[in-house]
């Protein structure tokens, strides 16, 4: 859905930090955003704060587990 959503506003570049192994499109499972059968396709920029990032999604998304 984010990705999709990147690709209708037209971003010039995507950056994001962890990847999502389960259900990634943005190069994943996916590449939605470099896509040749769509009218638009931008840069991505991944990776960025790795180890950072992943560990602040774990600790959202325990949290709202916890509840």
């Amino acid at each position: 859905m984010c990705a999709g959503a990147a690709v209708l506003a037209r971003l010039d570049r995507l950056v994001f930090g962890a990847f999502d192994e389960k259900a990634g499109a943005a190069s994943t499972l996916y590449q939605i955003p470099q896509d040749d059968r769509l009218n638009h396709r931008m840069e991505v920029v991944s990776g960025l704060e790795e180890e950072r990032a992943g560990a602040l999604l774990e600790a959202f998304f325990q949290q709202q587990r916890e509840g």
